[in-house]
This record gives C-alpha cells, structure tokens and sequence, in this order.
C-alpha cells in the first residue's frame, strides 16, 4: 500500500508540477501577447501622427501658395485698374500691342482696345471647353483711357 500512495502522490506532484509550468506557460504567451499589442498601439500612434504632420505640412503648403496666388491676382488688378488715365501708348508699353481694337460705338471717335487670353480646360469627364478671358480698355478720342473692364465668355 505504501508503494500505491507513494505512486500517487508521485502522480499528483507530477500533476501539479505539470499544472504550474502550463500555467507559466500561460503567462509567458499572455505577456508576449501584451508586449505585441503595445508594440503595435505604438506602430499605429506613430503612423497617426506622421499622417497629422504631413497633413499639417501640406495644408500650410496650400495656405502659402493660395495667399501668394491672391497677393498676384491682387496686384496684377491693381496695375489693371492703374491704367485708367494712361495714353494708348502706355498700354502698349505695359501690355504689348492688343488683339484688337474696336470702334467703342459712341460716334465720338473712341475706340476699345482688347486683350484676348483662352484657356483650356477639362470637367473631369473628357469634355475639353475654352474660356477667353479679356481686357478691354476704353479709350476716349485723344486715346486716354477712361474705362477698363475685364468679362469672359
């Protein structure tokens, strides 16, 4: 009898000892599970901040270029607008020879001078269309401009 109890307490210690390491076990691969979740939480939290910085960055990009954009447009109408009280031959100077110049209709011997720009442009969807821009100066009979005017069509 004594031999069948040392054999089971053999087998219970066995068991125990069995349960304990499958328990560390256990633990080992929890831990490891832990560490790689974190890893990853780490991972995701730099990627989301180079995409907030980059975004950021490109943003400020955009802001720049639109405002330097605007400053352009803003002067070249100032110089546009300028232009009313100067000779038909300071518009020359300034702007080149017209693509035309038109009776401004009056019977006062004044004339329109046009400045034609086109641009082409896409809807995104293959249809190719062309605006003109133009400016017109309106220049009375001694070829002083009293008017300007941009439009385009």
């Amino acid at each position: 009898m004594n031999q069948k109890i040392l054999v089971r307490n053999i087998v219970c210690f066995i068991l125990i000892l069995s349960i304990g390491i499958s328990s560390a076990q256990v633990n080992v691969v929890q831990q490891q599970q832990v560490q790689q979740q974190q890893d990853e939480t780490q991972t995701f939290t730099i990627i989301i901040g180079a995409v907030v910085t980059l975004t950021a960055v490109f943003t400020f990009i955009a802001i720049a270029l639109t405002s330097k954009a605007h400053k352009q447009e803003a002067a070249e109408e100032a110089k546009f607008q300028a232009c009313v009280g100067k000779t038909k031959s300071e518009i020359y100077t300034i702007y080149g020879p017209p693509d035309s110049i038109v009776d401004d209709g009056q019977g006062l011997g004044g004339a329109i001078l046009e400045y034609h720009k086109v641009v082409a442009s896409s809807d995104g969807n293959n249809g190719v269309y062309t605006i003109t821009y133009r400016k017109l100066f309106y220049l009375n009979k001694e070829n002083i401009v009293t008017a300007v005017k941009k439009d385009s069509n």
